[in-house]
Parts: C-alpha cells; structure tokens; sequence
C-alpha cells in the first residue's frame, strides 16, 4: 500500500476484546465494539467525497465487501464479528457499519 498510497484507502484494524476501543473511537450510543474487529476505512483519495445518502451507505458497502475476505479466517461472519467506521480525507467520521446495516454519521 504505501508505494502506491494513492490506488488503495487507508484501512486499519483492531480487535477489541473489552470495548474500550468503542469508546475512544466515539461510536454513536448503542454500538457494542466488545469481542468485535473495528476497521477504520480513511478516505485517502477523495472517493467518498461529493457523495451523499444512499450513494455513500453504497459505497461503504462495496468498500467493506471487498475487505471482509481478507480477514474470513478471523471473522466468520461480518454481521455480528466486525465494526466498521468510514472517515472522509480530513478524517472526520461518515458512517459506520453495525449489525449487518450501514449507517450515515449523525452530525
């Protein structure tokens, strides 16, 4: 990734066995991140930017889609074992994935 850091999002993982990490990372009120993988998806390369609504939640699925075989082995499945948070370039939280659904950051 780092060679061609303009061609792939900036995706980071973490297991959280406690829920702490929930916490820090501020999900909304009711997210459980307990025995869960968080990933954070970072928007390196504008693609979520100009986006908006049901375009956006589309993308953050293909996004997710095209990571979760990856960790397969660690998560058999991404409903009830991964936690997902997209950011835009600057950082900022867009929306987050949990329980199967996906969602838009609440301002």
């Amino acid at each position: 990734m780092m060679s061609n850091s303009t061609n792939f999002l900036n995706v980071r993982f973490y297991y959280d066995p406690r829920g702490s990490y929930g916490r820090i990372e501020k999900f909304p009120e009711g997210v459980d991140t307990k025995g869960k993988i968080v990933v954070g998806v970072g928007d390196n390369r504008n693609v979520f930017s100009y986006k908006s609504g049901r375009a956006l939640l589309d993308l953050f699925k293909m996004v997710l889609e095209f990571i979760y075989p990856y960790m397969r082995l660690v998560a058999t499945d991404m409903d009830t074992d991964i936690v997902a948070k997209f950011f835009d370039i600057k950082g900022f939280p867009l929306g987050y994935f949990y329980q199967g659904k996906y969602y838009l950051w609440e301002k």
